[in-house]
This record gives C-alpha cells, sequence and structure tokens, in this order.
C-alpha cells in the first residue's frame, strides 16, 4: 500500500513539473511557429494556388503538382543520389578524424579541432570558387598531369565534381556531432573492454563490411559513371574496390567500437545525419558552380522558378516535394542508424 502511495506521488509530481515547464518553452514554441511553421504553411498554401504567378495564393488547384514533379523527377533524382553519397563520403573522412582527435588527441584535442575548422571559418561562395580552381583543367591537380603527359583531364561540369565539393562543406558538420559524441563516452568502459581481450571483428565483420562497401559502391558509380554504365569494365573495378575496402574495414574494426563505442555514439551519428543529409538534399551552389545541366539538382530549379520565371507556386510544389523526400528518406535513414546494431557482426 505504501508503495503505491510512493507512485502516486511521484507521478503527481511528474505530471506538475512538466505542467510548470510549459510557460518557459513558450518564447520557444513561439519562435519556432514563427520562424518554421508559418513558413511551411505559406509553402504548403502556396504549392496548391491556382495563380502561379501570385504572391498571394488564390483558389486552389493541383495543376503545379501534376506539371512540375513528372518534369523534373530526374533533377530531384539528382538531389537524392548525390545528396546521399556526398552524406556517405562525409561521414567516412569525418568519422575517423573524429574518433582520433577524440579518443588520442589528448592536450591537443582544441588546437587540432580548430586546425580541422579553420579552413570553413572563409566564405562557403570562396571555398565552392576555390574548388573550381582545384578541379580545373588548369588548376594544381591536373595542369602538372597535362604537362607531363599531355592527357587533358576535365573534372569541372560531372558528377565527380559536385560530389566532392558538397562532401567539402558538409564534413564539418559531421565531424562535431560525432566528436562531441565520442568525447562523453566513459573511457573506463573501453579500458574494461580492452581487459576483456576484445579483439577485431573477424569474418562477421568483413562480411557486413563487404556488404556496406558493395552497396555504397553501387551507388557512387550510379552517380559517377550513370546507372547505365554499371555494366563496364571502370565501373565494376570501382564497385568491386569499394567492396573490399569494406571488407577491409569490417574485418579489422575492434569489438570495443562494436559494442561500446558505436551503442554509446548512436545519438551522435543521428544528430550528424539530420545536420549533414537536409542540407545536402537542398543544395544548388555547389550543382551551379562545379556540375552542368545534367547535374543540376532539384534546389536549382526552385531557385531559377522563384528568382527568374517568378512562378511561385510551381517552385512552391517542388520545395514541398523536396521536403516530403526529406523526410522520408530521413525517417528511412534515422531508423537504420537507431536500428542497427553492431553486437551482430561479433
Amino acid at each position: 500500500m505504501a508503495e503505491m502511495v510512493s507512485l502516486t506521488k511521484t507521478a503527481g509530481a511528474r505530471s506538475s513539473g512538466a505542467r510548470a515547464g510549459w510557460p518557459e518553452m513558450l518564447p520557444t514554441l513561439a519562435w519556432l511557429v514563427a520562424l518554421l511553421v508559418l513558413p511551411l504553411v505559406y509553402i504548403l498554401r502556396m504549392s496548391f494556388s491556382a495563380d502561379p504567378f501570385a504572391l498571394t495564393a488564390t483558389g486552389w488547384s493541383l495543376a503545379n503538382y501534376a506539371d512540375s514533379i513528372p518534369f523534373y523527377w530526374n533533377n530531384l533524382l539528382n538531389s537524392v543520389l548525390i545528396g546521399l553519397s556526398a552524406t556517405i563520403l562525409a561521414f567516412a573522412i569525418a568519422m575517423p578524424v573524429a574518433y582520433g582527435i577524440s579518443f588520442y588527441g589528448g592536450r591537443w584535442k582544441a588546437v587540432l579541432l580548430f586546425a580541422f575548422f579553420a579552413p570553413f571559418l572563409t566564405s562557403y561562395l570562396i571555398r565552392i570558387v576555390a574548388w573550381q580552381t582545384l578541379l580545373g583543367a588548369n588548376g594544381p591537380l591536373f595542369a602538372p598531369l597535362h604537362a607531363a603527359t599531355g592527357l587533358e583531364v576535365r573534372v569541372l561540369g560531372t558528377p565527380f565534381a559536385v560530389v566532392a565539393g558538397l562532401t567539402y562543406q558538409l564534413v564539418p558538420f559531421v565531424l562535431l556531432p560525432l566528436y562531441t559524441a565520442f568525447n562523453r563516452i566513459d573511457r573506463t568502459l573501453c579500458a574494461a573492454a580492452d581487459d576483456l581481450y576484445s579483439g577485431r571483428c573477424g569474418a562477421r565483420g568483413a562480411m557486413i563490411g563487404g556488404a556496406a562497401g558493395l552497396a555504397i559502391g553501387l551507388l557512387l558509380a550510379a552517380v559517377f559513371f550513370g546507372a547505365g554504365g554499371l555494366a563496364a569494365p571502370g565501373p565494376m573495378l570501382f564497385v568491386l574496390a569499394a567492396a573490399l575496402a569494406g571488407a577491409m574495414v569490417g574485418g579489422t574494426m575492434t569489438e570495443r567500437f562494436a559494442l561500446i563505442v558505436f551503442p554509446l555514439s548512436r545519438n551522435g551519428f543521428i544528430a550528424a545525419a539530420v545536420l549533414s543529409f537536409i542540407p545536402a538534399l537542398g543544395d544548388y551552389v555547389n550543382a551551379a558552380l562545379l556540375g552542368d545541366i545534367r547535374t543540376q539538382m532539384l534546389g536549382n530549379v526552385i531557385q531559377a522558378k522563384f528568382l527568374v520565371e517568378l512562378d511561385y507556386a510551381g517552385a512552391a510544389a517542388l520545395s514541398a516535394s523536396l521536403l516530403v523526400a526529406a523526410m522520408l528518406l530521413l525517417t528511412l535513414l534515422l531508423r537504420l542508424i537507431r536500428g542497427t546494431e553492431l553486437l551482430d557482426v561479433v
């Protein structure tokens, strides 16, 4: 009886505490409504406007969706494939850096982080223009090759250039959440794992890593070479190399990372996925400056409709479609991260 009274008091205290927190939340809720909910409602209402060239929605029509989505389907597909590729590559670059600085940086952690983030203190646009110079035929990478061999390499205007530039922009959005998550892990748990003879994940890790590498290789090959060119020798070698690299990484991954580090830092992986994939899906500057007409993403079409064609309803319909696609893909990605258990590889 006493236990039931205690539980009732505890539940009442929790509910009263929750009610007491509402006044403190009102400024935050008002801010979110003003800056997030109302603009989204405006865009959704505009997407059903009968007059595509009016800034104020008039009437109701589904023609904006029927006319825009089928016509710009390839641009939406470009956004998904390029954004997903850049996000995966950003994880591949940032995760080892974040892990190394967090676990082995020692007293130099702050210096190493500043050294990594220093280039990103410059303007976003300047960094993209720098990539234009770097990847240009007369740039520091390919001009010496042309002078030595006479072989002219053109990278600008290809999906590779767009993915490379976008990956570079996304790396900080992945590194910082992962570093924060790794830094919060109790190091005594890792020491206990070492004392209990944690080793390599071995054959199962190699199998899972190889499957993941194969999937990533197929995705990147489809983006870089086109879905129709996957049967060519070059793309197939690229896919096999990605599978082999995944198998090597999976086989050498430690049980300490699989059993302790990853489960305890899963929220950091989720935050990094959100912060990187959403900007990648809606980006248009990299595709405009580093790509060509074949690599245009849906963001480029939306920008042109809003600012050039003045087709506000069509642009709103494409924006709403991109938002729905982003939410669906992000939900799938988060469920994949949240449901992944690296314990199975041991």
